[in-house]
């Protein structure tokens, strides 16, 4: 007898392994792709020029979204709104502002989002600063701080 008749023949993978392996290099050439893309200098300095412009906008205009920070305040001190509510109605507008000001609805965007597009990020403090009062069963915020606040911002921003 030879010694090749003991060796067994070779066995055929099955058909995963090879579905498995260009899978895999599928999945590395999609890293590449989104890595080359995300960090290709053109695109970072146009998603960073975008956040430093925002829109420019008239003084009628910032003196609408202080009067209705002022509507909000009066209506607080007139009792037709508790706390909670005037936070809310305050957290609405500035996002209303933040929306002219950026250019983009931005109603549903996540404070942090909001913060991202706004140099100072002071809209984003004012919107965590107003979460408070909305969720916590007592509250030590101050009605008339948060308009004073909300003004600066108008003015400034």
């Amino acid at each position: 007898m030879s010694p090749d008749a003991d060796l067994l023949p070779p066995e055929a993978y099955t058909w995963w392994v090879p579905a498995l392996g260009v899978l895999l290099l599928l999945l590395v050439a999609a890293w590449y792709v989104f890595v080359h893309r995300w960090t290709d200098p053109a695109r970072v300095a146009e998603r960073a020029r975008r956040r430093r412009a925002p829109v420019t906008m008239s003084n009628n205009l910032r003196q609408r979204f202080a009067a209705e920070v002022d509507e909000h305040h009066g209506r607080y001190r007139e009792g037709e709104y508790d706390l909670r509510e005037l936070h809310l109605e305050l957290s609405r507008t500035m996002r209303e502002f933040a929306s002219e000001r950026i250019g983009t609805d931005v109603r549903a965007w996540t404070r942090g989002d909001v913060a991202g597009y706004d140099p100072t990020r002071r809209i984003g403090g004012l919107l965590a600063q107003w979460e408070e009062p909305s969720f916590a069963a007592r509250s030590d915020a101050e009605a008339a701080e948060s308009a004073r606040h909300a003004k600066e911002v108008i003015a400034q921003w």
